[in-house]
């Protein structure tokens, strides 16, 4: 008999913008990295709001969700990429309010530009080399509108 395995929904977004790209460094004292805004899927919550909820709590930026981009599975978590645009907002750097002040991971938000993104340590490398490829909005996979 097969173990059950507990997952977890992840949403992020991926906004590109004049061959920039929206980024948030995460730390935990141990371990750092470049990574697209997002975080947890919250119980009854869709994918696709989670992806709207989290950037606004990372950056501030309010976004519009065109399609998935990109879909990564690791250990227990599965990631879903939404391509999208800024909508409203301002760019600052948000809490994670399920942690203590002093626990938080956030450490900084930023665009990065392109040509510079070879010297980040972005997770996940691949979707970042993507985003740079011609036709990479060719391939969006629609959002069905009831997630919307």
């Amino acid at each position: 008999m097969k173990k059950f395995r507990a997952s977890l929904l992840v949403a992020r977004v991926v906004i590109v913008e004049k061959d920039r790209v929206l980024l948030v460094r995460h730390s935990d004292g141990e371990n750092e990295a470049w990574v697209f805004p997002g975080g947890r899927v919250e119980e009854n919550e869709s994918v696709a709001a989670a992806a709207i909820r989290e950037c606004k709590e990372e950056t501030g930026y309010d976004v519009k969700l065109h399609g998935v981009c990109y879909i990564q599975e690791y250990d227990i978590y599965y990631v879903t990429y939404f391509y999208s645009t800024i909508i409203g907002g301002e760019m600052k750097l948000g809490e994670d309010p399920e942690l203590p002040k002093e626990k938080q991971v956030l450490k900084e938000v930023k665009w990065v530009d392109f040509e510079e993104l070879k010297n980040y340590k972005v997770y996940p490398r691949k979707l970042a080399d993507l985003i740079q490829r011609e036709g990479f909005l060719d391939c969006l996979i629609p959002i069905p509108e009831t997630f919307l």
